[in-house]
Order: C-alpha cells, then structure tokens, then sequence
C-alpha cells in the first residue's frame, strides 16, 4: 500500500478490532480504493474508502451495533474518516448482472441502503486500482465495467451536480457564494473536481486531485495555472496562498470551472 501511514493503519487494526468483538465472523472480504489505492491519501484530508463483503444481512440489532461502531471511530479518528459500503457475498457474486444493494456508511453515520452499480466509478476504481485486506482477491472478481455507460453517467454528473454547485456558488446571497470566497476546501473541490472528471474523459482512466490538477496544468491555457495551483496546495500541504483577494481567487475558480464544463463537453461534440 503506497504512501500509507500509521493513521491508517491504526483506524482500521481498531476498526477490525470492533469488528471482531462485536460482530464476529461478520466480514468475508475488506478492500480498500480511492485515494489511498491511488497513492495520493493525505492525512486530514482523505477519507478511507472500503468495500466490505458480509456473510450474512443484518439483523436490526447487528446494524444498530455497526452504526455504534462507525460512531465510535468517528468519536475516536476525527481527521479520518471512513467511506464506504457493506455488500453481502451473495449480492457481491451477482454484481456482474448490473446494480445489487449496499448499506452506505461515512462520517461515522448511516446514509442508508442505496445501489452499487458495476458501471459506477467507484465499482470501477474498486476492479482496477482496490486493494485487498482481506478475502478473495478483488481482480478475481467476475464483474467488467462498460465504459461508455460510465462515460454517460460521468456526463451527467457534469451537467447536473457539478453544473448545479457552479450556478449555486454564483448565486447571492447563497451559503455556497459565501464559502467559496473563504474555503479553500470549496476551491479545490470545484476546480480539481472538474478537472477530474476532464481526465476520465479523455484518458479513459482515473486519478487523485491533484494528478487531475497536474494533468490540466498541460491541458489548459497558462491563464488557468494560478487557480490550478492554489487548488493543489491544499493537497500538497502548502499554507501560503497564492492570492492576495479572496474575491478575485473566487472569481477564477468559477471561470475556470466554467471553462472546464464546457471543455469536457466539446469532447463529445
């Protein structure tokens, strides 16, 4: 596991460590994606993404004792947090066929029972890039990803979600007009997410924030550089901004994003 550190390693020996105490011979496989799987995991800022594979559904008492579970991680590693899915074996072996149903924990809280899609990015990042902790090796894994219905659905998360948050951080008064101009949180979400998205688009591929920020700095015009980096910085543990106005840093991440939306879509055009 590159770039792995002892933060990670001690969330998830106490992870295990509940697991085992209070919901025995539960978990059939564990793997790990996302960021740490892409090498690019940062202390603070990274969540730990997993797929659990179970043996059995839960029962009402043995969910509540999970959800106690994640709370208590959450109590006890406040900068790391876990994202991911419970999938039984059974629904697991039958993924191939298209969505099957997962329990979805992050943040220490219960989101609820959703679908896990075979042509979902994190179904993808999960088959070429997942790490196995425990269990059946995830390339055994009989499932295969169309990636022209994940290209379709990376599309319509551009001009709906991404299309939504940039119109949302226009708006005023609006609470996203207003953390835009104060959190670089806000920033490199926007602006190292679309790029992102422009990655997948033209690679085929996935990557980390800041290899998607590194990928655009060759893609896009030197005008667009000084956001890209102020974005990267974050990630890359710089504290000294690169802006002296926060109205004008605001201003060029939402021209860029703007920009970018419309990149990625004269793509398919």
């Amino acid at each position: 596991m590159k770039k792995n550190s002892k933060e990670i390693q001690k969330v998830l020996q106490s992870y295990f460590d509940y697991i085992e105490l209070k919901l025995p011979n539960l978990i059939e496989a564990y793997y790990l994606y996302g960021s740490i799987s892409l090498g690019a995991f940062n202390d603070g800022f990274s969540d730990i993404d997993f797929i659990a594979v179970i043996n059995r559904e839960l029962t009402e008492k043995e969910l509540t004792t999970l959800k106690e579970i994640h709370k208590e991680l959450h109590s006890k590693y406040k900068k790391i947090i876990l994202d991911g899915f419970y999938i039984t074996n059974k629904d697991m072996e039958s993924l191939h066929n298209g969505s099957i149903p997962s329990m979805r924990f992050n943040d220490g809280k219960f989101l609820g029972y959703t679908m896990f899609d075979k042509n979902s990015i994190d179904a993808y990042q999960l088959k070429k890039y997942g790490i196995t902790i425990i269990g059946q090796k995830i390339e055994e894994d009989s499932y295969t990803i169309d990636w022209n219905i994940l290209t379709s659905n990376m599309r319509n998360n551009l001009n709906t979600y991404w299309l939504g948050w940039w119109r949302a951080c226009k708006k005023f008064p609006s609470s996203n007009y207003i953390g835009l101009l104060f959190s670089l949180n806000m920033v490199e979400w926007g602006v190292l997410g679309v790029s992102r998205l422009y990655y997948s688009f033209k690679e085929k591929d996935i990557t980390s924030k800041v290899g998607a920020g590194e990928y655009a700095l060759k893609e896009v015009p030197q005008k667009w550089h000084k956001i890209i980096h102020e974005s990267m910085r974050l990630r890359n543990g710089n504290k000294k901004s690169l802006y002296k106005s926060v109205f004008k840093r605001r201003k060029d991440a939402l021209d860029y994003m703007e920009f970018m939306i419309h990149k990625c879509n004269n793509l398919f055009q």
